[in-house]
């Protein structure tokens, strides 16, 4: 594991932070790409990369410190690790924040959000696929429970250290998301209601998270269920019900 790729006196550089980099910085590139060939202005994409990456950030931490919240409470020693160290980075937390304010910015660009959000949905995976596999980098122990199994890996140097094996969530996480990508990237070919792209991201999105957090160490809440599991769930949900809702949208205008 590299949590630290390099530091001198006050500069640090994570292997975090570059994955999470790479990330936005390849799903710009795309987005741009996918404006251009939609006819929308691709100077769209620099102000939805501008929203995401300070929403993307300072989410993941506010839904790590929501789902801690009686250790962040504790004392202002624990607070103060909480918000300002490298551990506790909310995968989910960083993409609300992120698509909320990247809803706000497409909507007072005068675009149709449905054809910007079909446009985005590759991009998302991508960024999606890189910033899980700096958690798996950093070792910010986001792992999955103990185990035997021959994929199980430790992370001695992470920056929440284990030596037992554990599951290695956050690649499981990886695998589905490049094949959410490349899925995305055939079927945006097709000729789709206009906003059926987006949904399948959400769909896609939200039940492999809301598997995978069955092996994952994560506090419970109600019914058993994890934070990110309601997500995904109302993710699913939403994805279905605009999936719908798109198909008999198209076929009403055709009639």
């Amino acid at each position: 594991m590299f949590p630290i790729l390099f530091q001198y006196k006050f500069l640090q550089i994570g292997g975090y932070g570059v994955m999470l980099g790479m990330g936005f910085y390849l799903a710009f590139l795309l987005l741009e790409r996918e404006l251009k060939l939609r006819d929308i202005n691709p100077e769209l994409a620099y102000r939805i990369l501008l929203g995401a990456i300070p929403g993307g950030i300072v989410g993941s931490k506010m839904f790590h410190i929501f789902e801690h919240w009686s250790d962040f409470t504790s004392s202002w020693q624990s607070a103060k690790s909480m918000i300002f160290s490298g551990e506790g980075l909310s995968a989910y937390g960083g993409f609300v924040l992120a698509a909320i304010i990247c809803f706000i910015i497409i909507r007072k660009s005068g675009e149709d959000f449905l054809t910007v959000g079909d446009a985005v949905a590759p991009s998302m995976a991508l960024g999606y696929c890189f910033g899980r596999f700096g958690c798996h980098v950093a070792g910010d122990g986001c792992y999955g429970v103990v185990s035997t199994l021959g994929i199980a890996t430790p992370y001695p140097n992470g920056i929440v250290p284990t030596t037992t094996p554990v599951l290695p969530t956050p690649f499981f996480e990886v695998y589905f998301s490049f094949i959410v990508f490349a899925l995305l990237m055939q079927l945006r070919k097709l000729d789709w209601p206009v906003g059926r792209i987006f949904f399948l991201y959400m769909i896609l999105n939200g039940l492999p998270r809301f598997l995978v957090e069955f092996v994952r160490l994560n506090p419970r809440g109600p019914l058993g269920l994890s934070q990110a599991q309601v997500i995904g769930i109302l993710l699913i949900i939403g994805g279905i019900a605009g999936w719908i809702w798109t198909g008999r949208r198209k076929a009403a205008a055709e009639a």
